[in-house]
């Protein structure tokens, strides 16, 4: 009786182990009580900057798990990441500006945007006039990066370039970018970036944010934990393994691509409505790279981990920045270090290693108390004549 017991206690730790759920009771109400505390903050306080800083986190957020996708979950490090968030951002700067000229007329007059003027531009090009549409900026800043992340992955992950080789071809993709905003500043602001015109601070806007995050992270926990994400992860591991039990890898690789591709590309669009100003930087190369940061902070391949880390990281820039500003920067490249050295899962996937090593040690306790009870018990048998279970009595 003991004995069977004891084999269905363990019995029901291995399915536990075996079967996690898809949103741990855990992760929902902390989920909830960060959200909640997050989209509450209007009503308690009425600190513009801090409000202006939980939308930008929000964004850098989005941007982290995109990052996070392709790099935590498939194994694919991109240091050009930036390209999709800057051209999402871009299309719907463009818009927004475009359509703040119209109402507010340059110092000479002129309904275009000031720095087309400055370039000695008469009208809006053609091309960009599409962009007065501003439920049309929305569906370009969108598909317009996921194709191109499409057409990047045809290009690069069908010819089999992985690794170091792609993370030098997207360092290219940004650099190439970057230097094109700069060069054609009569349609992009150039070194200036697009600026005065109107965002949308607020309330509303900063909780339309709020529920894009949460959706994106829904979205990534059942991508990441259904049949497709398995792939992915055995993508990640072994990419050869898995290519010769006939998965295309590099169809799989495509489609994750152009997923991560879509959400910066949302991010930098919301980024761009929710600040009001745009650089040449939020496409470049070193944006893409403190994307990463975030991500390897907050623990890659944990969903969760580059949204803590994204808060984390640029929020200690937000405070150590205005009262050390000396420092701050060794400061927060001397963290990066300590969780590379000390972490290497990054915060919170050194604490799930942890809480799973205390399980498997507890799981590991009852299978030895279930053998040790049977066993006592197999001598008291025994030792007083008893027959055991099964035995006919004589």
């Amino acid at each position: 009786m003991v004995r069977d017991n004891a084999g269905k206690m363990a019995g029901k730790g291995r399915r536990s182990i075996r079967r996690a759920p898809l949103f741990p009771f855990w992760a929902v109400i902390g989920g909830a009580a960060l959200v909640a505390s997050i989209g509450a903050y209007p009503y308690y306080s009425t600190n513009i900057y801090v409000l202006t800083l939980l939308g930008k986190f929000l964004c850098y957020a989005i941007f982290a798990l995109s990052i996070d996708l392709i790099w935590g979950f498939t194994g694919i490090l991109s240091l050009g990441q930036a390209v999709y968030f800057g051209l999402g951002a871009y299309m719907v700067g463009l818009s927004l500006k475009l359509n703040y000229a119209l109402t507010h007329p340059t110092r000479f007059g002129s309904k275009i945007p000031d720095f087309m003027e400055w370039n000695s531009l008469t009208q809006v090009p053609g091309f960009m006039t599409p962009l007065y549409s501003t439920p049309l900026a929305i569906a370009a800043a969108l598909i317009v990066p996921t194709l191109l992340a499409l057409l990047f992955g045809a290009i690069t992950f069908k010819r089999h370039i992985y690794g170091v080789y792609c993370a030098v071809i997207t360092l290219a993709e940004s650099l190439i970018l970057q230097n094109f905003i700069i060069e054609y500043q009569a349609y992009t602001g150039g070194f200036n970036g697009i600026t005065d015109y109107s965002n949308y601070v607020g309330p509303s806007f900063l909780w339309f944010i709020l529920a894009v995050t949460v959706l994106f992270i829904i979205v990534a926990r059942v991508l990441t934990h259904s049949r497709v994400g398995t792939v992915l992860k055995s993508i990640r591991d072994n990419d050869l393994r898995a290519e010769f039990m006939g998965y295309n890898v590099a169809n799989y690789r495509i489609f994750v691509f152009c997923v991560s591709a879509f959400m910066a590309a949302a991010a930098g669009g919301m980024y761009a409505a929710w600040v009001g100003i745009i650089s040449f930087l939020n496409a470049g190369p070193i944006y893409s790279i403190e994307g990463v940061i975030w991500t390897a902070v907050g623990g890659r391949g944990t969903l969760i981990g580059p949204v803590i880390g994204a808060f984390l990281v640029k929020g200690a820039e937000a405070f150590l920045s205005d009262r050390l500003a000396d420092w701050w920067q060794i400061i927060v490249g001397a963290l990066f270090i300590l969780v590379v050295l000390v972490m290497r899962d990054g915060i919170i996937g050194t604490a799930m290693e942890w809480v799973q090593r205390r399980q498997r040690g507890s799981y590991r306790q009852i299978l030895a108390d279930a053998d040790r009870t049977a066993h006592d018990l197999q001598m008291d048998w025994r030792t007083e004549g008893a027959p055991r279970p099964g035995e006919e009595v004589r």
